[in-house]
């Protein structure tokens, strides 16, 4: 058995090898000028000119180890409410406690215990002793 191998016939474009050597000249005539230049002169400086100073972060504040008493936000407690203010205030504080809780003790609540109770069953998750007498 014997492999041919195709030659490359007019017209049918060029194979790997002449596009891959296309490739590499093209490369080299394009990078060829950048890396035969002379490097660019220094920039012009006079002998007599610092340089240019250089922007450091500023240290870190040092702290107290001792922390010294400031003044209190509040010198005062606030006065309370009048009594007219908590009588208008009262139904909406009893509302949102019947809201917080009543919702966590008649819905959250007993889902939960249901939850454990198929969890761990009828034993609630403590294995019977049979040298046990105490129950």
């Amino acid at each position: 058995m014997r492999l041919r191998i195709r030659s490359c016939q007019a017209g049918s474009g060029p194979t790997l090898r002449t596009a891959a050597l296309a490739a590499l000249l093209a490369g080299l005539l394009i990078a060829g000028p950048a890396l035969a230049a002379p490097p660019p002169p220094p920039p012009p400086s006079s002998q007599g000119s610092p340089p240019p100073p250089v922007h450091r972060a500023p240290p870190p504040p040092v702290y107290d180890p001792v922390p010294t008493p400031g003044p209190t936000p509040y010198p005062q407690a606030p006065p309370p409410l009048p009594v007219a203010m908590r009588v208008i205030y009262a139904p909406f504080y009893a509302a949102g406690l019947i809201l917080r809780y009543g919702v966590y003790y008649v819905l959250v609540a007993p889902l939960e215990v249901l939850g454990r109770a198929l969890d761990y069953g009828v034993e609630g998750g403590v294995e019977h002793n049979p040298d046990d007498d105490s129950r």
